[in-house]
């Protein structure tokens, strides 16, 4: 009988950190189905010994850490104890955050570049992220797996009088994108009105545009929150951390068969617009292309017809449970004949 290969995901707590719940802990059972002997450890706080997870990693034919950089020491020992050592990102994280904000950090950047020269693999959750590892590390093996998302029934787009419903989902500190284009909401709603959604654990601090509601985030309503919507946001700034960016807001409204506006920035183009799924726009192009969708139904539906079709093909929980299984199979074999 084939020996099941043995991995160990070491992963932060699910609670604070979407990667791991999403990008882990929702395929943990389709890994064991395929055939993958797979255990989690929380990764060490500060203070905390390592010795259990060393101790761990000396068993198993893997260990897959998930986007938190740490120090050269604990990158050296890691290495030591794991037979193979694999990473899985899905943002830029060679860049700091203060209080969600990202800037430019030497000292994350020099983590990441030492972390990339000790791995065997490496999962990315976009194109722009495998990039960067293979500038610093060439012949590194990687594999791009995006972020999924649930599989929801085809949208039934009935017309209807009501107010169309611009929906923006995200985390609070993020608000501020949405903040920084008020003006062209304002522009775009006095041509074709609208009633903006935010969902959020923060509310917007606009300073005239007022055709808006709030909604308070919670994991089990997000989505009936985007379904219940006409037409999705993804606004961004174009910076080092925005271009790390995997789409993840932009595929969770076209699951749900929403068409999509979004910036411009990292793989937006490439999921979104080329596609047909909405449109991507520079600064200043959010009231011609919000304008465009909301006065036309017609074009709605299409777009998110072809969205929601091209999460079934490519992004669903089942679609990338099985890709991620064949994945992580394919790298710990591979990698184990060297």
């Amino acid at each position: 009988m084939e020996k099941k290969p043995s991995l160990l995901c070491v992963v932060e707590d699910p609670v604070i950190s979407p990667s791991s719940r999403l990008r882990i802990f929702q395929h943990l059972d389709a890994l064991q189905a395929a055939g993958i002997s797979v255990e989690l450890m929380m990764q060490p706080k500060r203070g905390e010994s390592w010795r259990p997870l060393l101790q761990k990693a000396r068993t198993v034919d893997a260990v897959l850490w998930q986007k938190v950089l740490i120090s050269q020491w604990n990158v050296l020992r890691l290495r030591r104890a794991a037979k193979k050592l694999l990473f899985d990102l899905d943002d830029a994280v060679w860049m700091g955050k203060k209080n969600h904000v990202p800037y430019v950090s030497g000292k994350q950047a020099r983590r990441f570049e030492f972390l990339m020269h000790f791995l065997d693999g490496a999962i990315c959750g976009s194109p722009y992220l495998e990039q960067k590892i293979k500038g610093i590390s060439p012949n590194l093996t990687t594999r791009i797996l995006p972020t999924s998302v649930p599989e929801f029934s085809p949208r039934n787009h009935q017309k209807t009088d009501n107010l169309p419903v611009v929906v923006w989902l995200g985390m609070g500190p993020n608000v501020a994108q949405v903040e920084a284009i008020e003006q062209e909401l304002s522009f775009a709603h006095a041509a074709h009105p609208f009633l903006l959604r935010i969902v959020s654990n923060r509310s917007p601090k606009f300073r005239s545009f007022s055709s808006w509601e709030f909604i308070e985030w919670n994991e089990t309503e997000e989505y009936n929150a985007i379904a219940s919507a006409d037409l999705g946001i993804m606004p961004l700034v174009d910076d080092g951390f925005t271009r790390g960016k995997c789409a993840y807001k932009a595929l969770q409204y076209m699951t749900c068969g929403l068409p999509v506006v979004a910036s411009d920035v990292g793989v937006n183009r490439e999921w979104i617009e080329e596609t047909g799924s909405g449109l991507v726009v520079n600064p200043g192009g959010w009231t011609s292309a919000l304008t465009q969708l909301l006065s036309d139904p017609v074009l709605r539906a299409k777009m998110g017809q072809s969205g929601w079709e091209t999460v079934q093909e490519r992004f669903t929980h089942e679609k990338l449970s099985a890709q991620l299984a064949i994945t992580l199979r394919e790298l710990i074999a591979t990698l184990a004949i060297r």
